[in-house]
């Protein structure tokens, strides 16, 4: 029994690891190509938009493709535009990439989005050979004039039982990021979220691998929002 124990605890720090992991790579992908000079772009509804400044580490000249992505659970009335969506960046030469803004309504909450930067290299006259681009893939978080910053709003979900699943919302006006991977306590049942956030308001009933009747925790990992790992934090199971 204690060997399982040890076991289930051990997968479960290394799923955490590889999926922190994961989203280092993904932010800083490989020193080549467009790199944009931070891991997230914040946007501030104060400033009705923001900027992201994002170098050609290449020895050629590159076209900088940009694309905001929405996130199919987000609420829409809140559009991010790209002022250049297109636009050519010489060798070693860095680009100010602006955003603007636009909502139906003052905002009350945080909203996410998704924004890739991709270089696209010259043809080279009578050359046959494919180009290979890389794209960076980062998170996009809007941030309300009057909302007050805070630093752990993973402290806010509320968790509970119903049966073999498991049920979390996040009541508070803050995005959540965490790994999809969390456990209840004692028993370490598992369950998975299938995304690594939890947007303002929204409600997600995860099935169990087992059932966590007697569980009175649950552990999660959550994540800044540069996609920096935080340590592992328990909450109240009701």
């Amino acid at each position: 029994m204690l060997i399982t124990k040890l076991f289930l605890g051990g997968l479960f720090r290394l799923r955490s690891v590889l999926f922190f992991s994961y989203l280092l790579f993904s932010a800083r992908v490989l020193a080549t190509g467009m790199q944009p000079e931070t891991s997230l772009l914040l946007i501030h509804a104060a400033e009705q938009g923001g900027v992201m400044n994002v170098k050609n580490t290449d020895n050629y000249p590159a076209l900088l493709y940009t694309r905001i992505q929405n996130l199919p659970d987000e609420a829409e009335g809140v559009t991010l535009l790209v002022t250049q969506p297109v636009v050519r960046v010489e060798a070693g030469h860095t680009q100010q990439v602006r955003f603007i803004l636009k909502t139906a309504a003052p905002l009350v909450q945080q909203h996410l989005m998704r924004v890739t930067f991709e270089g696209i290299p010259p043809k080279t006259p009578g050359s046959h050979k494919v180009g290979i681009t890389i794209r960076q893939d980062l998170p996009v978080l809007i941030h309300p004039a009057t909302l007050p910053e805070v630093q752990d709003a993973w402290t806010r979900l509320q968790w509970r039982r119903d049966h073999t699943r498991l049920q979390v919302t996040n009541p508070s006006p803050y995005v959540v990021r965490l790994a999809s991977q969390v456990m209840t306590l004692p028993s370490r049942a598992q369950a998975d979220l299938g995304k690594s956030y939890i947007l303002p308001g929204q409600t997600l009933t995860l099935q169990m691998n087992k059932s966590p009747a007697a569980d009175r925790q649950v552990r999660i990992a959550p994540v800044s929002r540069y996609g920096v790992a935080m340590p592992e934090y328990v909450a109240a199971l009701d």
